[in-house]
């Protein structure tokens, strides 16, 4: 179902390109810059280190006033440092397109396609990369190495109520299947997300308080081998997020301060049960445990001047 969407998709975004302009457009913008994130663990974790690098280039295309066509990729290296083992994984990522309309002054219809350009099949050196990067606390950068064809929409409305701007958002991503592994034959299908966001702003002269909540919803990751076809394989839980930032000007930038909380449900994973010679002798079903994850930091922006900025970040994680 998922491959058979695209085409739909496709042919929607051409069908706003062709649309005649009715007003003028903004100039196209280019972005690209160098971000680099390591850390440094202590003893008993699963990593010693881990490190990504990264240079990402970003592209907007304002087609029409109300109309706008974003492009993102980017090349990257990850590392992870384990027992006194390096691994490493490099390359380009997958591509992100997504075409933005404006549909009135208060609501935005948007359609982004994942182009699985980043290698998808990974070895088990690479696969332990992929892992430690990909976990919610340590917060890297988007650097999805082939995680598969997949096209999500979404819709957000927003409007002005006394001194409040109040928001809704909602999303769908479909996923289609791929093959994650170089030394196992295993096609992987992803589970599809949806997700639903609320919130509400106020503004204190050059300053903005921000608070909303969003709710996430998964559906079975499942796999299929030379034994199963579409074997459910995981299906993580609901989770919820709650957030607030304050954003203000100071010393010619602009900062942030925040805070937020990811509630993580508890999920199903199934797994094999293996004999005294470990052979698989049947499956069961075991239950994940909850996770809740305590986001706080501040982030600014300083313009130094001739097109470079200066974007300090400081940040906390902690899992209860």
């Amino acid at each position: 179902m998922t491959r058979r969407a695209a085409p739909a998709a496709l042919l929607a975004l051409v069908g706003l390109l062709g649309l005649p302009s009715a007003r003028p457009v903004a100039a196209q913008s280019v972005g690209t810059g160098v971000d680099y994130l390591g850390y440094q663990f202590g003893e008993g974790l699963n990593a010693d280190a881990a490190q990504l690098f990264m240079i990402p280039v970003a592209v907007r295309y304002p087609v029409r006033q109300d109309l706008s066509l974003d492009f993102f990729s980017a090349w990257a290296e990850g590392r992870v440092e384990q027992n006194n083992n390096t691994y490493k994984l490099s390359g380009l990522v997958d591509t992100n397109l997504k075409g933005t309309w404006q549909a009135t002054p208060w609501a935005q219809v948007a359609v982004g396609i994942n182009l699985p350009t980043g290698n998808s099949t990974h070895t088990d050196e690479e696969a332990v990369v992929a892992s430690v990067l990909s976990t919610d606390l340590l917060g890297f950068r988007e650097a999805s190495w082939g995680t598969g064809f997949a096209i999500t929409s979404s819709a957000a409305a927003a409007k002005r109520v006394g001194g409040f701007g109040l928001g809704i958002a909602a999303a769908y991503a479909a996923r289609s299947s791929y093959e994650p592994s170089q030394d196992v034959t295993v096609t992987y299908q992803p589970g599809n997300e949806a997700r639903i966001r609320a919130a509400l702003d106020y503004n204190f002269g050059n300053s903005t308080l921000t608070a909303g909540g969003t709710f996430i919803s998964y559906q079975d990751d499942k796999y299929s081998d030379a034994a199963v076809t579409n074997r459910n394989l995981f299906r993580a839980g609901n989770r919820i997020r709650v957030d607030a930032s304050y954003a203000f000007r100071a010393a010619a930038g602009v900062w942030s301060l925040y805070v937020a909380d990811l509630m993580r449900a508890n999920g199903d994973l199934r797994v094999d049960v293996l004999d005294d010679t470990g052979i698989a002798v049947g499956d069961t079903t075991l239950v994940t445990a909850k996770q809740n994850l305590f986001i706080a930091g501040m982030m600014g922006s300083v313009a130094l001047g001739g097109g470079y900025v200066f974007r300090p970040h400081v940040d906390y994680r902690r899992i209860v």
